[in-house]
């Protein structure tokens, strides 16, 4: 359930949820329990940023030892590729945007391409080529669609192999034109997901909690007043392309909240 979208209460202090979809936080105070140092307004980007591609993950039967392409890395897309590498996947990133690879160059991608400099032949060799080095058979891909773009999406497909899983996490409303035979051809996986199951909460958290997904850097905090009206950070000044925002209300700092 999405408070904002669902229901109401996107901007809400205090929301009545069912408890089946709670998922308990420990003491963060404790250096044991949370070696990292988060708080609570860091462990909100969970819910979604963190917790969507960590469903798609577990849903492409992902391995150690698996190639994982993540087209698309920003907020979804730049955790994802962090959980993959946490899993011992061999992780590449691809993106338009130079900072955003930079980014997650010691976040766990270990080959990065821009896909402003290279088209789509160029990217799909370099994938290929990497996969070789590793001994990675097209089986064993894993590519994730999580720039929610046509382009990217396009990408996505054209990168399956014989035996490829595609997993859908990106969302665009514009059509995409694709053929569907080569899931057929290629004898592919393609899959979507919408969130993850609340019970597979407390596994993403314990990653946090440890630093085995680090999300403070990805994470810019803006007080709610600078939400209203429409938006005026957004039309004022382009959002960092790194960036998480989140807005929870906290003692002292007033009402915080993810924005889309």
């Amino acid at each position: 359930m999405f408070p904002g979208n669902d229901v109401h209460g996107g901007f809400a202090s205090h929301v009545v949820v069912p408890a089946r979809g709670l998922c308990p936080v420990p003491n963060l105070d404790d250096p044991q329990t949370n070696p990292a140092g988060l708080d609570l307004a860091s462990l909100s980007v969970i819910a979604d940023a963190v917790s969507t591609p960590y469903s798609a993950i577990l849903r492409s039967g992902l391995e150690a030892g698996d190639l994982a392409v993540f087209v698309g890395v920003g907020g979804v897309g730049g955790y994802g590729v962090q959980l993959a590498a946490a899993k011992g996947a061999h992780v590449v990133a691809i993106d338009v945007d130079a900072q955003k690879l930079e980014a997650l160059s010691h976040c766990g991608a270990e080959l990065r391409l821009s896909a402003s400099e290279l088209d789509f032949r160029g990217l799909k060799s370099a994938v290929r080529a990497f996969a070789q080095d590793h001994s990675i058979p097209t089986w064993r891909w894993r590519i994730f669609e999580t720039s929610g773009s046509p382009v990217g999406q396009a990408t996505s497909f054209g990168l399956m192999g014989k035996g490829s899983f595609l997993g859908v996490v990106g969302y665009t409303p514009k059509k995409v034109e694709l053929r569907l035979s080569n899931v057929m051809a290629l004898d592919a996986t393609v899959r979507g997901n919408w969130g993850c199951l609340p019970e597979l909460y407390p596994e993403i958290l314990e990653l946090a909690l440890v630093g085995q997904v680090t999300l403070e850097p990805f994470i810019e905090r803006r007080p709610s007043s600078v939400f209203y009206p429409r938006w005026p950070w957004a039309l004022s000044a382009p959002p960092s392309p790194r960036s998480v925002r989140t807005s929870l209300r906290q003692r002292g700092k007033g009402p915080r909240k993810r924005s889309p």
